[in-house]
């Protein structure tokens, strides 16, 4: 079955191929199944005329073209994460061009020199530069849906700066007494993106080797064990990722409110604590109601919450360490953990509070 063809553009797309041509950009028409393949096989010359660029896009129904990296660079983000974002500009400089693409971002730059192996480093991202290099340019639409959405500036109107070659932040050598420490970093960062535990071993050996002071000291045994906790970290789903992911609550508390009159608000309630302080035990804060509700964590009722509030107090869930002073300081409380009946269920082992915070112990060396 042939696919249908259509006879012209969305204005939208035909507008900005036009604009970005006459602000001097090389471009080219991309097409294929995924949207992103050259549909003319002599791309990489002279720049190409708006009807040759336009032409293929008309005659396939593409609605997808290339802005061509000829003195350009661009930060090929492969997620659009705020942070990793703004690691980039933190060390690229920052980009007044942001497009967010269906899976991340791109943040354009003038070209200036060589530049590094972001992926060589652990980090989700290319930079992609060169006369026959491209990326989809803004405004395009993939045959699956996915749009090339411009997020800050304009490209062609605002200047762009050129790429802040900055040295990789681990090229300071790592001096002893930082190095497992720095490692476990360096592998929390890498875990994600490769294929098994020995392919992050052989990584972290060749940062010791490449990196860190006095590399003959710290022994393949450490980083073994630094490898095997960072993966099972992966293995077991705790990985940090800000608000993308996850936190323990026991089933024993759960179960200690649902019989609750007020059971649910209870459960809202003990979430949004375990989720705000339950990664620190032992930690003590307060409970400012207004607060809360004026953050928009919980839209209950102040009867409502305090109800909650005794409802966690009766399970043993929450605690009252500190008493409340007049004008000074208010009451404090501090998470508790339910204690399983005797004669309950041995055969489901509950889940260990994991702190982010506990680091593989040292097999030896003085890393």
């Amino acid at each position: 079955m042939t696919a249908l063809r259509v006879s012209s553009l969305p204005d939208e797309i035909r507008n900005e191929v036009a604009r970005l041509k006459g602000a001097g950009f090389p471009l080219l028409p991309l097409g294929g199944a995924h949207g992103k393949a050259p549909l003319l096989k002599a791309w990489a010359g002279p720049g190409l005329t708006l009807a040759r660029i336009l032409a293929p896009m008309h005659r396939t129904g593409s609605q997808a073209y290339g802005v061509r990296l000829d003195g350009l660079a661009v930060i090929d983000c492969d997620s659009d994460d705020s942070a990793l974002v703004a690691q980039m500009e933190a060390r690229f400089g920052q980009s007044p061009v942001h497009i967010k693409t269906p899976r991340g971002r791109h943040l354009y730059y003038r070209a200036a020199g060589a530049v590094p192996n972001l992926r060589g480093e652990g980090l989700p991202v290319d930079i992609k530069t060169g006369a026959r290099s491209y990326v989809v340019g803004p405004q395009s639409l993939r045959p699956d849906g996915g749009f090339y959405e411009p997020v800050k500036g304009l490209l062609g109107k605002d200047a762009l700066p050129a790429l802040r070659i900055a040295a990789s932040p681990m090229c300071a050598q790592i001096l002893t007494g930082h190095r497992h420490v720095e490692l476990v970093k360096e592998a929390m960062r890498m875990v994600e993106l490769v294929d098994s535990v020995k392919e992050l071993q052989a990584n972290l050996v060749g940062i010791r080797d490449d990196w860190c002071v006095d590399p003959a000291t710290m022994p393949d045994s450490e980083l073994h064990d630094i490898a095997g906790w960072a993966w099972k970290c992966r293995l077991e789903n705790r990985i940090y990722r800000g608000r993308d992911s996850a936190f323990a609550v026991q089933r024993l508390a759960l179960d200690s409110l649902r019989s609750l009159s007020n059971g649910a608000d209870a459960i809202a309630l003990l979430v949004l604590l375990e989720d705000q302080h339950g990664h620190t035990p032992g930690k003590r804060f307060p409970l400012d109601f207004d607060a809360m509700r004026a953050a928009g964590l919980l839209n209950l009722s102040k009867p409502r919450l305090r109800a909650a509030r005794r409802a966690l107090e009766g399970a043993g869930l929450l605690r009252l360490v500190g008493k409340h002073r007049a004008g000074s300081k208010p009451q404090t409380f501090v998470l508790s953990r339910p204690q399983p009946a005797v004669g309950g269920a041995m055969n489901v082992q509950p889940m260990p509070n994991v702190r982010r915070d506990v680091l593989p112990g040292k097999t030896g060396g003085k890393g």
